[in-house]
């Protein structure tokens, strides 16, 4: 049983850290703040890989059952089940964020060609207009 209790231990604070990740990861997506959020992606990774690793300890655990039956352990789950709740609402959440972030970038980057094509009219020889610049390609010395 004590096996149990620090594997759980360890998943409590793997967990927590995991909450502390997605928490700055919403922060970070708000401030549109790209390298925090690459760094804060690795540690995501890692974070989740340790959960999953120690998750599969507890599952090939001899005495797994008293995870379902010991008062003190069923608690200690339960603890880790509200953490993980947590951190899936944050993540949801920090999904909804990237979503807008995109939809804005979209926007933002319809706004530039737009902007783009009405300040690079010009006018053929003929007098009709054309949003392809070709300022300097047909010059002859």
């Amino acid at each position: 049983m004590n096996e149990l209790l620090q594997l759980l231990s360890f998943q409590h604070g793997t967990l927590s850290s995991l909450k502390k990740l997605v928490s700055a990861e919403k922060q970070a997506l708000t401030d549109q703040d790209a390298d925090t959020l690459l760094a804060l992606a690795r540690e995501k990774v890692t974070c989740l890989n340790n959960l999953q690793q120690n998750d599969q300890k507890l599952a090939n655990h001899p005495d797994k059952e008293l995870l379902n039956t010991n008062a003190e352990l069923v608690q200690k789950v339960e603890e880790a089940k509200a953490i993980l709740e947590q951190c899936k609402d944050i993540n949801n959440q920090n999904a909804s964020l990237i979503e807008l972030n995109i939809a804005s970038l979209n926007r933002f980057s319809q706004a530039m060609q737009m902007s783009r094509n009405a300040t690079s009219l010009t006018y053929n020889d003929k007098g009709h207009t054309s949003t392809i610049s070709s300022l300097g390609s047909n010059l002859k010395a």
